[in-house]
């Protein structure tokens, strides 16, 4: 049985994405968008996401264990829809890491809500016993993605061609 997860901030819910919903994106996306009280903009999820969903769904079919560790998506309470998604690409490596990925709805311009909702994902990932390192990288361009990084607290530790890699957590 899968213990249901949520996590509260002030503005939104941040919840994994159940194997129901995902098999539902994929097969009946229209069927999903009718019925849901949540609203699913047009542009959601973006084409990385919906390339790693028939993985995913694989993935939770195989192993329960894997909730939480995968898709994540990111619910405005005030509108009931969702903004965007996090992308915890499966459990935590032997050394304890993490990689995180995340994309917010295209004309979403409030970035403290994508703040907001990385903020408390990287909590609930680093109370997770066997968590001990959060990763991820951006374009060297992409100042907006850099400011909000710096303002979690993690540190730019690598730059390989256009790419920045960042850390947040114990050293290993």
């Amino acid at each position: 049985m899968i213990k249901m997860i949520e996590i509260f901030t002030e503005r939104l819910l941040i919840v994994p994405c159940s194997l129901d919903i995902a098999k539902s994106l994929v097969f009946h996306r229209e069927e999903l968008e009718k019925r849901s009280p949540i609203i699913i903009p047009q542009g959601w999820p973006s084409p990385l996401i919906k390339s790693m969903l028939p993985i995913y769904i694989e993935n939770l079919e195989e192993d329960e264990s894997v909730y939480g560790w995968g898709l994540w998506l990111i619910i405005n309470y005030a509108d009931k829809t969702i903004i965007g998604d996090i992308y915890l690409q499966g459990k935590p490596d032997k050394r304890g890491i993490v990689n995180i990925h995340f994309n917010m709805v295209k004309d979403l311009e409030d970035t403290s809500l994508t703040y907001e909702a990385i903020d408390a994902l990287m909590e609930w990932v680093i109370t997770q016993t066997e968590a001990k390192k959060v990763i991820t990288e951006c374009s060297d361009s992409n100042f907006q993605t850099i400011r909000l990084f710096e303002k979690l607290g993690m540190k730019c530790t690598k730059k390989e061609g256009a790419f920045l890699k960042w850390e947040m957590g114990e050293a290993i």
